[in-house]
């Protein structure tokens, strides 16, 4: 579901605590982004569901004043302090319990949330793509990224190389447009 250009964007609407449309979106949108980099940065996923939980609720607040200014960065940007943030505290009060775990916080954090935004527009793109394109190409294309050459990927769909190419070309170029959207949509392009 996107948004139409003529609407303010999600970013924009979330500045209205009782737009509850827009905050499920936006969480069902980001919730996995947060939990596998609070994961990536050596959190149970247990732990980082509540990170998770604990970001989307601080937002509500955060966001009734936030206005999205290109010269102070980007929302991305904002969505990794919070999220760092969070994170920081849930590892305070790990030390401060009994059986603190130990968790190494690296020095690629930054890069990493970089890598995990990069894998969630990803997925969301191709979970557009399974919702949205006849399941044949779909097939064809998650074959292909799973690996298998294309010679291999014809002969199972009883096409010609040519056609797989054409396929994958197509499909390549629709995942890279729905990022786009996406991208637009969060005001980060």
């Amino acid at each position: 579901m996107s948004i139409p250009s003529t609407q303010p964007t999600l970013i924009q609407r979330l500045r209205d605590p009782a737009d509850h449309a827009a905050w499920h979106r936006f969480e069902s949108g980001y919730r996995e982004l947060v939990v596998r980099f609070a994961m990536r940065r050596g959190l149970q996923r247990t732990d980082a569901e509540d990170v998770s939980q604990a970001v989307f609720a601080a937002m509500v607040t955060a966001m009734q004043g936030f206005t999205l200014d290109p010269s102070r960065g980007r929302f991305r940007d904002y969505l990794f302090r919070a999220v760092r943030n969070e994170i920081a505290r849930s590892r305070a009060r790990a030390a401060a319990a009994p059986e603190a775990l130990s968790i190494d916080p690296g020095a690629g954090e930054a890069r990493d949330f970089e890598d995990e935004w990069m894998a969630h527009h990803l997925r969301a793109a191709l979970d557009h793509l399974r919702r949205t394109q006849p399941s044949r190409p779909v097939a064809v294309f998650e074959l292909l990224l799973a690996g298998t050459p294309v010679p291999g990927v014809a002969v199972a769909f009883d096409m010609t190389v040519d056609a797989v190419h054409k396929v994958k070309q197509r499909m390549r170029d629709r995942i890279k447009e729905r990022i786009r959207e996406q991208l637009d949509q969060e005001g980060e392009r």
